[in-house]
């Protein structure tokens, strides 16, 4: 049966008061229920384009470092070249000073000079006579010969520093187109920092954050990394007179050696060669290299695996995969630049001197070097 109008007014009019005076649901669930859950796609997008920044922002200030590098390697190879022009000069009028008495010596050699010594001998009156006129023949015709060689001598180093010269001015030839590319890389690398800084939820916010990173890398961040792979090439360079006094390491193998060498044992023996390294730490793991350290602020990783080398000698080499700084990546340049700077190799021949290193392989927490006899 159908309530009349004013019995349903009366129920809807209960039940709104029964609901005010229900309690107030928690803070954080009338968050929740206000505001996108946290890990939203857009948020996550916000952090890769923050991310991606930063990193464009290292990659700019390397490439400006790199730029620092092969100018102040430019100007070094102009002051060579300048200064070999001008020695080859000087050499050029030396040689034509030597052209000339070489000339002379073997006109007088081959049109007059032959028949008077000669003739000297044909007058000869004693034992004496002879001995004098053979010695005076010897010594003319050896400051002749002395006179030709030296010409040809010189002769030939000019050729050789000459040929040196035109290495160096295709090396500086192709140093400058290099410097004028990568000058054009970082030009457009900023316009396209600036682009994107502008596009970003805050700009204002994204610049500051650049340049706090791009500050701290400058001022401490690159001299740490550096540091660090200082310490770390010394060390290494140290390593095989520190296997001699732990021959435990070190096992006979079927036609050559074995070494087993822990991530852990490493690292013990890099903080007793240099407390700088107590807070770096390897780990042998998944067929790669991890290095990391922190110090303060700085947070410095590393990512590779060893190599083995025949040249200059025999030995494993570490390559870099990958460098990060407070987790960014950095780039390319600034892993070659260490490369070239710092060696964390390990050789065989301070070790034993009869073996070469055949394989390395990075196990669970350890690296296997595998020797072969090298008679």
């Amino acid at each position: 049966m159908l309530k009349s109008f004013p019995a349903r007014l009366a129920l809807w009019l209960g039940l709104l008061t029964a609901l005010l005076q229900l309690p107030a649901p928690p803070a954080a669930l009338r968050h929740a229920l206000a505001s996108p859950p946290a890990s939203s796609p857009a948020e996550g997008g916000s952090v890769d384009a923050g991310r991606q920044l930063l990193e464009m922002s290292l990659r700019i200030a390397e490439i400006d470092k790199e730029l620092d590098r092969a100018q102040e390697s430019r100007l070094k190879l102009q002051q060579r070249i300048a200064d070999s022009e001008e020695e080859l000069e000087l050499q050029e009028e030396r040689l034509q000073e030597r052209k000339q008495q070489a000339g002379r010596s073997l006109a007088s050699y081959y049109m007059g000079k032959q028949e008077k010594l000669l003739g000297a001998l044909l007058h000869v009156r004693s034992l004496g006579d002879l001995m004098r006129a053979l010695d005076l023949i010897d010594l003319v015709l050896r400051g002749d010969r002395a006179l030709i060689a030296e010409y040809g001598e010189r002769s030939a180093r000019l050729r050789e520093d000459l040929d040196q010269l035109d290495q160096e001015r295709a090396k500086l030839a192709a140093l400058e187109l290099q410097l004028t590319q990568r000058r054009g890389q970082l030009d457009g690398l900023r316009q396209q920092l600036e682009l994107r800084i502008a596009e970003s939820d805050d700009p204002e916010q994204a610049r500051s954050r650049i340049e706090s990173v791009q500050q701290l890398w400058e001022t401490e961040g690159r001299d740490k990394l550096r540091s660090y792979f200082k310490a770390l090439a010394k060390a290494m360079n140290q390593l095989p007179d520190w296997l001699k006094e732990h021959p435990e390491h070190l096992k006979l193998d079927a036609g050559g050696y074995a070494l087993t060498l822990p991530d852990d044992t490493l690292n013990r023996f890099l903080q007793e060669q240099d407390p700088a390294l107590a807070s770096f730490r390897f780990v042998f793991e998944n067929g790669q290299v991890a290095a990391s350290g922190s110090e303060g602020q700085l947070k410095l990783e590393a990512t590779g695996r060893y190599e083995v080398v025949e040249k200059p000698k025999n030995g494993i080499r570490f390559r870099i995969g990958g460098l990060r700084f407070n987790g960014l990546e950095l780039p390319q340049s600034t892993i070659e630049e260490l490369e070239q700077s710092f060696n964390l190799g390990f050789y065989p021949g301070k070790l034993i001197s009869f073996v070469r290193i055949d394989s390395v392989q990075i196990e669970a927490h350890e690296l296997r070097l595998r020797f072969k006899f090298s008679l």
